[in-house]
């Protein structure tokens, strides 16, 4: 992960500094979208960062006099009684705190402690391989100026064969594929970004979802701070802001709560 992040960064460094290909940027224009760049790189960075730092397992968390309520369940694994929405992980071989799914990308489970960051991730990544696609379009353009739009579209769709049957030149080639890959990373970005964005709004995880249960949704204003924190307009826009989460991944609000509490 920390090899794609500098590999997207290296090339976004290169288009901004040495422009690609025609129209040039002005030294004006180059500077905001340096610092463009530099503000999406240290959020993705820094979200990574505080990804991978926080722990979403059960370990250290767990109570002995906490108490067992409606929901939870042992681990026979763990051997160990977990909450609501827990849910035991073979690759990370431990219980976690409101687990949504194991990202294996970055080798970790996304859970109640990390899910903001991971949420976070999605965005910048999705806006730092769109802002490189981009800043590709004008060397893209002049390639189509040059050949045919019959064997740019080959180029672009089978770098590696043009590559190896000397149709293209190296730097052809490597600017066709790193357009691929931003291309395609940001489509996979986005609709991750699209579908959990969707799951934060109504306060479920991806089993939940697959199952069909809303039973804690409280309404998408109280779902987001549950998932965000009372900050959770300005998170998105740094990775270090305070916004401590109002729960504590063991015991959740239902949305029968709500209504048994406003009646």
């Amino acid at each position: 992960m920390a090899l794609w992040v500098m590999a997207v960064g290296l090339e976004l460094a290169y288009v901004l500094v040495l422009g690609p290909g025609p129209p040039p940027l002005g030294p004006v224009a180059r500077a905001l979208q340096l610092a463009l760049a530099a503000f999406q790189l240290l959020n993705l960075l820094g979200n990574v960062g505080l990804f991978l730092r926080s722990d979403p397992s059960i370990r250290g968390v767990m109570l002995a006099g906490s108490g067992l309520g409606q929901g939870w369940a042992y681990c026979y694994q763990c051997q160990s009684q977990v909450p609501p929405r827990s849910g035991h992980c073979s690759a990370c071989r431990v219980c976690i705190l409101r687990r949504d799914h194991h990202c294996h990308l970055l080798g970790r489970c996304v859970g109640f402690h990390n899910y903001r960051p991971f949420l976070c991730l999605l965005l910048h990544a999705t806006g730092v391989l769109l802002h490189v696609s981009v800043l590709l379009g004008p060397a893209l353009s002049a390639l189509l100026r040059v050949h045919t739009p019959l064997h740019t579209a080959a180029l672009l769709l089978l770098p590696w064969l043009m590559l190896l049957t000397g149709r293209v030149s190296l730097a052809q080639f490597a600017l066709a594929f790193v357009t691929d890959t931003c291309v395609a990373g940001a489509l996979l970005c986005g609709a991750g970004l699209l579908f959990h964005g969707m799951l934060l709004l109504r306060g479920q995880t991806t089993w939940e979802w697959a199952r069909g249960q809303r039973s804690y949704d409280l309404g998408p204003y109280h779902n987001l701070q549950e998932a965000l924190g009372p900050r959770w307009a300005l998170v998105w826009f740094w990775p270090f802001l305070a916004s401590p989460l109002p729960g504590d991944g063991i015991t959740f609000q239902t949305a029968a709560d709500v209504r048994f509490i406003a009646s």
